[in-house]
């Protein structure tokens, strides 16, 4: 599993790219996702940060900023919590989409050195219904290409990404997964009570990675 998320992490913070083959239309899912990550590329390339680990924490902001422009993480909290998502109040929602986002940042931010230089392939895009697509890339290790498939969704006119797929691993059905075994539907109750856990468990776990990046930070400025 480590090795996974640290795949995770160089695919969906992280990605350099490697022409193979590109969509013509300048709005296609494909063009999209390339103009998102040049935009983490430049900043990641930046010499202000680059070799200047006391600046990772503002790097890591400007990371941050600049992947919510081409993320989805309210299609993607919807889709990690599956059916009971239509049970929750818009409260609730924006709620854990918050502490979602939360989470997936202090997870995948936190190991943002991670990364050594790996490239991306970009094999091929497929539209399905017009409004949902998938791009198919290749992470190029060195040793092995990895095949990583991005699932976008249009809204608004803009594709944006809603989930990573890594040798057979989803991104989205990893935390479903999670998340099922926390919610309980059985009774308004039990429902009630698990929607109360499953943000605690939540809030618990942003405050532990947000103290873990903090000190290994500290230690780098150092």
């Amino acid at each position: 599993m480590k090795r996974i998320l640290s795949i995770f992490t160089i695919v969906i913070i992280l990605c350099a790219t490697y022409g193979v083959c590109y969509a013509d239309s300048e709005n296609s899912p494909m063009v999209r996702l390339r103009a998102g990550i040049q935009g983490v590329i430049e900043i990641l390339n930046n010499p202000e940060y680059k070799g200047h680990p006391e600046k990772n924490a503002e790097k890591a902001d400007k990371v941050r900023e600049t992947i919510k422009n081409f993320f989805n993480f309210e299609e993607l909290s919807k889709r990690a919590v599956g059916r009971p998502w239509l049970k929750f109040t818009p409260e609730e929602r924006t709620h854990f989409v918050d502490l979602f986002t939360q989470l997936l940042e202090q997870t995948y931010l936190g190991r943002i050195e991670d990364y050594s230089g790996e490239k991306v392939a970009f094999d091929k895009e497929t539209i399905v219904k017009g409004k949902y697509a998938q791009v198919d890339t290749r992470l190029l290790t060195g040793d092995k290409d990895i095949p990583v498939f991005y699932r976008l969704k249009l809204v608004d006119g803009e594709w944006d990404v809603y989930d990573v797929k890594i040798e057979g691993i989803s991104l989205v059905r990893n935390y479903k997964t999670q998340f099922a075994g926390i919610i309980d539907t059985s009774t308004d109750a039990a429902f009630a009570a698990s929607k109360k856990e499953l943000f605690a468990r939540l809030d618990r776990k942003c405050k532990e990675l947000d103290k873990t990046n903090n000190a290994t930070a500290s230690q780098q400025k150092q």
